[in-house]
């Protein structure tokens, strides 16, 4: 009898250790997952940015953050020189050439939520001005693939504003009502840009703190504001901007989530015309040159890379650091920002 006793209590014991290891080792790969922090500045020259001698406009990335990481300062935009091109190579790793064109393969976000098995809550598009930026359907990615697509004051699904209004203030939900029903009325003209820029930033930020996103790409739009033409306008936006990125360097580095464990990416979707207001005539033979920073717990601290880099190179190391697999594609992982190369 006592013999029988035991035997149940040894097997059952091995089936809670089981459960427990099976546990353990779920949370333990989860845990194990990198975090990605895209963010895309859409129309931003260098003149302004990292060939500023005075670092007047972007103080905190130029004193605090480019010296973490390594900068690519030489970028060439292929893309149709507009903001939904730029995103979409970032994003399905293909440039376009047209003002635009839907997503030809799932996004970077569909293939790791697919290989994960992640909520959408998840993976984040902050700011994109359409949903193709981020997902692309087929029988196999359909939309149990697709990611959260954070857009004020468009594109939000009813049940996900429900669901944020829960941690939102009184005075946050009021803000983001208001900045609905101004849409609504074709508010967000290029002069108001900035205005919901902030309040989409400050929300944004809140909920990303509550869900823990490990991919998001967060389009700072407000710095359009440059087709205003109030050249003060843009560089204050642009101010504007590089304080939110500032607060999302420090919540890297202290929230227990992300610290250690995110790559953090920064570049800009197109440059701008010798005025300002306008974009580049972006001709095959009169690309734009902008810029990439990359940063994370792999990557080269202090590097200034010369050589020629793209948009869909950010799709191709995305998808290394995260270890999915994806389509062919236009971009090259970039290597030699990491410790220790790939190839």
């Amino acid at each position: 009898m006592s013999k029988i006793i035991l035997k149940i209590l040894f097997l059952f014991f091995i089936f809670h250790m089981t459960i427990f290891n099976q546990a353990f080792c779920q949370e333990t790969s989860n845990k194990r997952l990198p975090n990605i922090i895209i963010i895309t500045f859409s129309g931003l020259r260098n003149s302004e940015s990292i060939e500023d001698p005075a670092h007047q406009y972007m103080p905190n990335f130029w004193n605090t953050i480019l010296k973490e990481g390594t900068l690519y300062n030489n970028l060439i935009e292929f893309n149709y020189e507009f903001h939904m091109p730029a995103v979409q190579a970032i994003n399905g790793g293909f440039s376009s050439k047209l003002f635009y064109s839907r997503l030809i393969h799932p996004s970077i976000f569909q293939y790791v939520r697919k290989k994960y098995k992640l909520p959408k809550e998840k993976l984040w598009m902050v700011g994109a001005r359409n949903n193709q930026d981020c997902y692309f359907e087929t029988s196999e990615y359909s939309r149990d693939t697709f990611p959260v697509t954070f857009n004020l004051p468009s594109s939000q699904s009813p049940e996900f504003v429900t669901e944020i209004k829960k941690i939102l203030t009184k005075q946050e939900a009021i803000f983001f009502d208001s900045l609905v029903g101004h849409y609504k009325k074709q508010f967000t003209g290029f002069p108001h840009w900035d205005a919901y820029g902030k309040i989409q930033f400050r929300l944004s930020k809140k909920i990303m703190q509550e869900y823990k996103p490990i991919i998001v790409h967060y389009v700072l739009n407000d710095v359009e504001v440059a087709h205003y033409d109030t050249f003060g306008k843009y560089v204050l936006a642009l101010k504007d901007s590089d304080t939110w990125i500032s607060e999302i360097w420090k919540m890297i580095q202290e929230d227990d989530f992300y610290k250690d464990n995110t790559y953090l990416l920064i570049t800009p979707d197109h440059s701008r015309d010798l005025y300002y207001a306008q974009h580049f005539d972006n001709l095959e033979d009169n690309p734009s040159r902008v810029w990439l920073f990359v940063y994370g717990p792999k990557i080269k601290k202090g590097l200034i890379i010369n050589r020629e880099v793209h948009h869909p190179d950010i799709f191709a190391t995305v998808a290394y650091i995260m270890g999915v697999k994806t389509h062919r594609n236009e971009g090259k992982i970039l290597s030699d920002c990491f410790l220790n190369k790939t190839k």
